[in-house]
Protein backbone atom coordinates (compact mmCIF):
# COMPACT_ATOMS: atom_id res chain seq x y z
CA UNK A 1 0.00 0.00 0.00
CA UNK A 2 1.44 3.38 -1.02
CA UNK A 3 1.10 6.83 0.50
CA UNK A 4 -0.96 7.91 -2.50
CA UNK A 5 -3.60 5.27 -1.71
CA UNK A 6 -4.58 7.26 1.40
CA UNK A 7 -6.70 10.38 1.08
CA UNK A 8 -5.75 13.43 3.09
CA UNK A 9 -8.30 16.14 3.65
CA UNK A 10 -6.70 19.53 2.80
CA UNK A 11 -8.50 21.36 5.59
CA UNK A 12 -7.20 18.81 8.12
CA UNK A 13 -3.64 19.09 6.78
CA UNK A 14 -3.78 22.90 6.98
CA UNK A 15 -5.15 22.75 10.55
CA UNK A 16 -2.41 20.35 11.65
CA UNK A 17 0.17 22.46 9.82
CA UNK A 18 -1.00 25.54 11.73
CA UNK A 19 -1.06 23.69 15.05
CA UNK A 20 2.48 22.36 14.55
CA UNK A 21 3.80 25.90 14.27
CA UNK A 22 1.71 27.18 17.18
CA UNK A 23 2.82 24.35 19.47
CA UNK A 24 6.43 24.92 18.41
CA UNK A 25 6.14 28.65 19.11
CA UNK A 26 4.69 27.97 22.58
CA UNK A 27 7.52 25.52 23.30
CA UNK A 28 10.11 28.10 22.27
CA UNK A 29 8.46 30.80 24.40
CA UNK A 30 8.36 28.51 27.44
CA UNK A 31 12.01 27.55 26.96
CA UNK A 32 12.87 31.24 26.54
CA UNK A 33 11.10 32.01 29.81
CA UNK A 34 13.11 29.29 31.56
CA UNK A 35 16.43 30.17 29.89
CA UNK A 36 18.61 32.97 31.22
CA UNK A 37 20.52 33.31 27.95
CA UNK A 38 17.61 33.43 25.50
CA UNK A 39 19.69 31.74 22.81
CA UNK A 40 17.46 32.82 19.92
CA UNK A 41 14.39 31.06 21.28
CA UNK A 42 12.29 34.24 21.13
CA UNK A 43 13.30 34.75 17.50
CA UNK A 44 12.38 31.14 16.70
CA UNK A 45 8.99 31.68 18.35
CA UNK A 46 8.35 34.77 16.20
CA UNK A 47 9.34 32.84 13.08
CA UNK A 48 6.98 29.97 13.91
CA UNK A 49 4.15 32.41 14.69
CA UNK A 50 4.59 34.02 11.28
CA UNK A 51 4.47 30.57 9.68
CA UNK A 52 1.36 29.72 11.72
CA UNK A 53 -0.22 32.92 10.36
CA UNK A 54 0.65 31.81 6.83
CA UNK A 55 -1.03 28.45 7.38
CA UNK A 56 -4.04 30.08 9.07
CA UNK A 57 -4.63 32.41 6.12
CA UNK A 58 -4.42 29.43 3.75
CA UNK A 59 -7.04 27.60 5.84
CA UNK A 60 -9.35 30.62 5.86
CA UNK A 61 -8.95 30.94 2.10
CA UNK A 62 -9.71 27.24 1.60
CA UNK A 63 -13.04 27.81 3.40
CA UNK A 64 -13.67 31.01 1.38
CA UNK A 65 -13.84 33.10 4.55
CA UNK A 66 -11.52 35.76 3.10
CA UNK A 67 -10.94 36.83 -0.49
CA UNK A 68 -8.43 35.04 -2.69
CA UNK A 69 -6.32 38.18 -3.18
CA UNK A 70 -5.92 38.65 0.59
CA UNK A 71 -5.16 35.09 1.63
CA UNK A 72 -2.79 34.27 -1.22
CA UNK A 73 -0.73 37.40 -0.68
CA UNK A 74 -0.88 37.10 3.12
CA UNK A 75 0.14 33.45 3.01
CA UNK A 76 3.08 34.18 0.71
CA UNK A 77 4.33 37.24 2.63
CA UNK A 78 4.08 35.77 6.12
CA UNK A 79 5.64 32.52 4.88
CA UNK A 80 8.81 34.04 3.40
CA UNK A 81 9.18 36.36 6.41
CA UNK A 82 8.65 33.46 8.83
CA UNK A 83 11.32 31.24 7.28
CA UNK A 84 13.85 34.08 7.15
CA UNK A 85 13.26 34.81 10.85
CA UNK A 86 13.42 31.07 11.60
CA UNK A 87 16.91 30.91 10.10
CA UNK A 88 18.08 33.87 12.19
CA UNK A 89 16.68 32.22 15.33
CA UNK A 90 18.31 28.88 14.53
CA UNK A 91 21.59 30.63 13.81
CA UNK A 92 21.46 32.35 17.22
CA UNK A 93 20.43 29.13 18.97
CA UNK A 94 23.22 27.13 17.35
CA UNK A 95 26.05 29.60 17.92
CA UNK A 96 24.81 30.89 21.27
CA UNK A 97 25.13 34.51 20.12
CA UNK A 98 23.77 37.10 17.72
CA UNK A 99 25.40 38.75 14.73
CA UNK A 100 23.71 41.77 13.23
CA UNK A 101 24.77 40.56 9.80
CA UNK A 102 22.38 37.60 10.22
CA UNK A 103 19.45 39.95 9.74
CA UNK A 104 20.63 40.68 6.19
CA UNK A 105 18.63 37.57 5.29
CA UNK A 106 15.55 39.80 5.55
CA UNK A 107 16.61 41.34 2.22
CA UNK A 108 15.06 38.29 0.54
CA UNK A 109 11.48 38.93 1.75
CA UNK A 110 12.04 42.70 1.31
CA UNK A 111 12.64 42.03 -2.41
CA UNK A 112 10.17 39.17 -2.96
CA UNK A 113 7.12 40.77 -1.35
CA UNK A 114 7.14 43.99 -3.45
CA UNK A 115 7.89 41.86 -6.53
CA UNK A 116 4.85 39.74 -5.74
CA UNK A 117 2.71 42.87 -5.40
CA UNK A 118 3.89 44.25 -8.73
CA UNK A 119 3.70 41.02 -10.77
CA UNK A 120 0.84 39.41 -8.78
CA UNK A 121 2.45 35.98 -9.27
CA UNK A 122 1.08 35.05 -5.82
CA UNK A 123 -2.33 34.59 -7.49
CA UNK A 124 -0.97 31.68 -9.55
CA UNK A 125 -0.99 28.69 -7.18
CA UNK A 126 1.91 26.67 -8.70
CA UNK A 127 4.22 29.71 -8.89
CA UNK A 128 3.32 30.97 -5.41
CA UNK A 129 3.76 27.50 -3.94
CA UNK A 130 7.03 26.88 -5.77
CA UNK A 131 8.58 30.20 -4.72
CA UNK A 132 7.40 29.88 -1.10
CA UNK A 133 8.66 26.35 -0.73
CA UNK A 134 11.95 27.13 -2.46
CA UNK A 135 12.54 29.88 0.13
CA UNK A 136 11.61 27.33 2.78
CA UNK A 137 14.09 24.85 1.28
CA UNK A 138 16.93 27.39 1.33
CA UNK A 139 16.21 28.57 4.89
CA UNK A 140 15.93 25.06 6.30
CA UNK A 141 19.01 23.80 4.43
CA UNK A 142 21.02 26.75 5.79
CA UNK A 143 19.71 26.09 9.32
CA UNK A 144 20.59 22.37 9.14
CA UNK A 145 24.10 23.23 7.93
CA UNK A 146 24.56 25.75 10.74
CA UNK A 147 23.48 23.31 13.46
CA UNK A 148 25.75 20.57 12.09
CA UNK A 149 28.74 22.89 11.60
CA UNK A 150 28.54 24.24 15.16
CA UNK A 151 28.68 20.65 16.46
CA UNK A 152 32.50 20.84 16.54
CA UNK A 153 32.87 23.53 19.23
CA UNK A 154 29.80 22.28 21.11
CA UNK A 155 29.58 18.52 20.70
CA UNK A 156 26.09 17.85 22.02
CA UNK A 157 24.48 14.56 20.86
CA UNK A 158 21.14 16.17 19.94
CA UNK A 159 22.77 18.47 17.36
CA UNK A 160 23.09 15.66 14.82
CA UNK A 161 19.46 14.58 15.27
CA UNK A 162 18.18 18.17 15.03
CA UNK A 163 20.17 18.84 11.86
CA UNK A 164 18.83 15.63 10.27
CA UNK A 165 15.20 16.58 11.06
CA UNK A 166 15.66 20.10 9.66
CA UNK A 167 17.40 18.68 6.58
CA UNK A 168 14.49 16.25 6.04
CA UNK A 169 12.01 19.13 6.22
CA UNK A 170 14.18 21.02 3.73
CA UNK A 171 14.18 18.05 1.35
CA UNK A 172 10.39 17.76 1.60
CA UNK A 173 10.07 21.47 0.71
CA UNK A 174 12.14 20.81 -2.40
CA UNK A 175 9.89 17.86 -3.26
CA UNK A 176 6.88 20.18 -3.05
CA UNK A 177 8.57 22.56 -5.50
CA UNK A 178 9.13 19.66 -7.91
CA UNK A 179 5.54 18.43 -7.45
CA UNK A 180 4.11 21.87 -8.23
CA UNK A 181 6.26 22.55 -11.29
CA UNK A 182 6.60 19.03 -12.73
CA UNK A 183 4.01 16.79 -11.05
CA UNK A 184 4.72 13.90 -13.43
CA UNK A 185 8.13 13.19 -11.89
CA UNK A 186 7.29 14.11 -8.29
CA UNK A 187 7.98 11.30 -5.77
CA UNK A 188 4.92 12.28 -3.69
CA UNK A 189 2.03 14.70 -3.76
CA UNK A 190 2.38 18.14 -2.09
CA UNK A 191 -0.32 17.18 0.37
CA UNK A 192 1.63 14.17 1.65
CA UNK A 193 4.85 16.18 1.78
CA UNK A 194 3.06 18.82 3.86
CA UNK A 195 1.75 16.10 6.18
CA UNK A 196 5.23 14.64 6.79
CA UNK A 197 6.61 18.15 7.34
CA UNK A 198 4.06 18.60 10.14
CA UNK A 199 5.79 15.77 12.00
CA UNK A 200 9.13 17.47 11.32
CA UNK A 201 7.85 20.72 12.85
CA UNK A 202 6.91 18.95 16.08
CA UNK A 203 10.27 17.16 16.05
CA UNK A 204 12.18 20.43 15.52
CA UNK A 205 10.44 21.98 18.54
CA UNK A 206 11.18 18.88 20.64
CA UNK A 207 14.87 18.68 19.73
CA UNK A 208 15.39 22.43 20.19
CA UNK A 209 14.12 22.04 23.76
CA UNK A 210 16.45 19.06 24.26
CA UNK A 211 19.35 21.11 22.85
CA UNK A 212 18.71 23.89 25.38
CA UNK A 213 18.47 21.28 28.16
CA UNK A 214 21.69 19.50 27.14
CA UNK A 215 23.50 22.83 26.86
CA UNK A 216 22.41 23.82 30.38
CA UNK A 217 23.49 20.45 31.77
CA UNK A 218 26.87 20.73 30.02
CA UNK A 219 27.33 24.22 31.48
CA UNK A 220 26.60 22.88 34.98
CA UNK A 221 29.13 20.07 34.48
CA UNK A 222 31.75 22.57 33.32
CA UNK A 223 31.04 24.82 36.30
CA UNK A 224 31.39 21.86 38.68
CA UNK A 225 34.69 20.84 37.07
CA UNK A 226 36.27 24.29 36.58
CA UNK A 227 38.25 26.45 38.96
CA UNK A 228 36.29 29.70 39.07
CA UNK A 229 39.37 31.97 39.26
CA UNK A 230 41.80 30.49 36.74
CA UNK A 231 39.39 28.70 34.40
CA UNK A 232 41.41 25.46 34.46
CA UNK A 233 40.13 22.20 35.87
CA UNK A 234 39.64 21.80 39.61
CA UNK A 235 40.53 18.87 41.92
CA UNK A 236 37.25 17.09 41.16
CA UNK A 237 37.88 17.26 37.41
CA UNK A 238 41.54 16.27 37.78
CA UNK A 239 40.82 13.14 39.81
CA UNK A 240 38.30 12.08 37.17
CA UNK A 241 40.96 12.44 34.46
CA UNK A 242 43.76 10.42 36.05
CA UNK A 243 43.48 6.62 36.14
CA UNK A 244 42.68 4.99 39.47
CA UNK A 245 45.81 2.89 39.12
CA UNK A 246 48.79 4.76 37.68
CA UNK A 247 50.81 2.89 35.08
CA UNK A 248 54.58 2.57 34.91
CA UNK A 249 54.87 5.28 32.25
CA UNK A 250 52.56 7.80 33.96
CA UNK A 251 53.98 11.04 35.38
CA UNK A 252 52.44 13.30 38.01
CA UNK A 253 53.60 16.87 38.63
CA UNK A 254 52.76 18.70 41.85
CA UNK A 255 53.43 22.44 41.48
CA UNK A 256 53.56 25.18 44.08
CA UNK A 257 54.22 28.86 43.45
CA UNK A 258 57.17 29.93 45.56
CA UNK A 259 56.62 32.50 48.33
CA UNK A 260 53.09 33.21 47.13
CA UNK A 261 52.06 34.56 50.54
CA UNK A 262 54.72 37.26 50.18
CA UNK A 263 53.25 38.22 46.80
CA UNK A 264 49.84 38.73 48.44
CA UNK A 265 51.33 40.65 51.34
CA UNK A 266 53.49 42.91 49.18
CA UNK A 267 51.29 43.52 46.11
CA UNK A 268 47.79 42.75 47.39
CA UNK A 269 45.32 39.96 46.80
CA UNK A 270 44.15 41.37 43.46
CA UNK A 271 47.69 40.99 42.14
CA UNK A 272 47.84 37.56 43.74
CA UNK A 273 44.76 36.53 41.78
CA UNK A 274 46.31 37.94 38.63
CA UNK A 275 49.45 35.88 39.30
CA UNK A 276 47.40 32.69 39.66
CA UNK A 277 45.52 33.37 36.42
CA UNK A 278 48.71 34.18 34.49
CA UNK A 279 50.50 31.14 35.91
CA UNK A 280 47.65 28.78 35.03
CA UNK A 281 47.41 30.21 31.52
CA UNK A 282 51.17 29.87 30.95
CA UNK A 283 51.30 26.27 32.17
CA UNK A 284 48.25 25.25 30.14
CA UNK A 285 49.75 26.71 26.97
CA UNK A 286 53.12 25.01 27.49
CA UNK A 287 51.91 21.63 28.72
CA UNK A 288 51.88 18.70 26.33
CA UNK A 289 48.62 18.33 24.42
CA UNK A 290 47.72 14.97 25.99
CA UNK A 291 48.39 16.26 29.52
CA UNK A 292 45.81 17.22 32.14
CA UNK A 293 46.30 20.31 34.30
CA UNK A 294 44.29 21.55 37.28
CA UNK A 295 44.34 23.77 40.34
CA UNK A 296 44.11 21.68 43.48
CA UNK A 297 43.67 24.67 45.78
CA UNK A 298 45.42 27.89 46.81
CA UNK A 299 48.70 28.17 44.91
CA UNK A 300 48.97 24.40 44.40
CA UNK A 301 48.49 22.90 40.95
CA UNK A 302 48.92 19.45 39.42
CA UNK A 303 49.57 17.99 35.99
CA UNK A 304 49.25 14.43 34.69
CA UNK A 305 51.23 13.18 31.68
CA UNK A 306 50.49 9.69 30.37
CA UNK A 307 52.97 7.54 28.43
CA UNK A 308 56.03 9.49 29.63
CA UNK A 309 59.50 8.34 30.62
CA UNK A 310 61.27 9.81 33.64
CA UNK A 311 63.65 11.70 31.33
CA UNK A 312 60.77 13.18 29.32
CA UNK A 313 58.90 14.08 32.50
CA UNK A 314 61.87 15.93 33.98
CA UNK A 315 62.54 17.75 30.71
CA UNK A 316 58.90 18.88 30.60
CA UNK A 317 58.96 19.95 34.27
CA UNK A 318 62.18 21.93 33.85
CA UNK A 319 60.71 23.66 30.80
CA UNK A 320 57.70 24.73 32.88
CA UNK A 321 60.00 26.04 35.63
CA UNK A 322 61.76 28.15 33.00
CA UNK A 323 58.44 29.40 31.57
CA UNK A 324 57.29 30.60 34.99
CA UNK A 325 60.67 32.21 35.71
CA UNK A 326 60.26 34.32 32.56
CA UNK A 327 56.58 35.09 33.17
CA UNK A 328 55.87 38.82 33.39
CA UNK A 329 53.09 39.99 35.72
CA UNK A 330 52.89 43.74 36.29
CA UNK A 331 51.56 45.42 39.45
CA UNK A 332 51.40 49.22 39.24
CA UNK A 333 54.44 49.34 37.01
CA UNK A 334 56.46 46.87 39.10
CA UNK A 335 57.19 43.38 37.90
CA UNK A 336 56.10 40.60 40.27
CA UNK A 337 58.91 38.02 40.62
CA UNK A 338 57.61 34.49 40.09
CA UNK A 339 59.13 31.03 40.43
CA UNK A 340 57.64 27.59 40.86
CA UNK A 341 58.75 24.37 42.54
CA UNK A 342 57.65 21.09 40.97
CA UNK A 343 57.68 17.61 42.48
CA UNK A 344 57.68 14.85 39.86
CA UNK A 345 56.56 11.28 40.59
CA UNK A 346 56.60 8.35 38.17
CA UNK A 347 54.43 5.28 38.22
CA UNK A 348 56.39 2.12 38.93
CA UNK A 349 56.04 -1.47 37.85
CA UNK A 350 54.06 -2.45 40.95
CA UNK A 351 51.41 0.12 39.98
CA UNK A 352 50.62 2.90 42.42
CA UNK A 353 47.23 4.34 43.17
CA UNK A 354 46.55 8.00 42.38
CA UNK A 355 46.77 8.94 46.07
CA UNK A 356 50.09 7.12 46.47
CA UNK A 357 51.61 8.89 43.48
CA UNK A 358 50.34 12.21 44.83
CA UNK A 359 52.15 11.55 48.13
CA UNK A 360 55.33 10.72 46.21
CA UNK A 361 55.04 13.96 44.21
CA UNK A 362 54.46 15.85 47.46
CA UNK A 363 57.71 14.43 48.90
CA UNK A 364 59.57 15.50 45.75
CA UNK A 365 57.99 18.97 45.96
CA UNK A 366 59.18 19.24 49.59
CA UNK A 367 62.70 18.38 48.42
CA UNK A 368 62.48 21.06 45.69
CA UNK A 369 61.50 23.66 48.29
CA UNK A 370 64.33 22.63 50.62
CA UNK A 371 66.84 22.73 47.77
CA UNK A 372 66.18 26.43 47.18
CA UNK A 373 62.90 26.48 45.19
CA UNK A 374 62.63 27.41 41.48
CA UNK A 375 63.36 23.87 40.33
CA UNK A 376 61.89 20.45 39.53
CA UNK A 377 62.80 17.36 41.58
CA UNK A 378 62.10 13.73 40.72
CA UNK A 379 60.91 11.46 43.51
CA UNK A 380 63.54 8.92 44.51
CA UNK A 381 63.70 5.94 46.87
CA UNK A 382 66.11 7.71 49.31
CA UNK A 383 63.62 10.55 49.54
CA UNK A 384 60.90 7.98 50.10
CA UNK A 385 62.85 6.42 52.95
CA UNK A 386 63.42 9.83 54.51
CA UNK A 387 59.71 10.61 54.21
Amino acid sequence: MTLQSFQLDLATVLLLHQCSFLVGALCFLYARWQSRRGEGLGTLAIGFMALAMSSTLAGLGDRSIISREIWTFGTFASGVIGYAIFWVGMRRLSSGGERRADWLVMIAPAVLIPTALVTQFYLVDPIRGAVSNFISFLSLAAAATTVLRDRRPENLPVRLVLSVVIALSSLLALMIVVAMLTPAIAPMTPRWAFFIRIICHFAIALFVIILVKERAEAALRRAADTDILTGVGNRRWFTSRVPKVMREDDALFLMDLDLFKQVNDRFGHDTGDQVLVSFADAIEKNLRADGSFARLGGEEFAAYLPHTSAEEAMAAAEQLVDVVRKLVVDSNGERVPLTVSIGVAMGESKEHSWSELLKMADVALYDAKNAGRDRAVLFSEPAKAAA
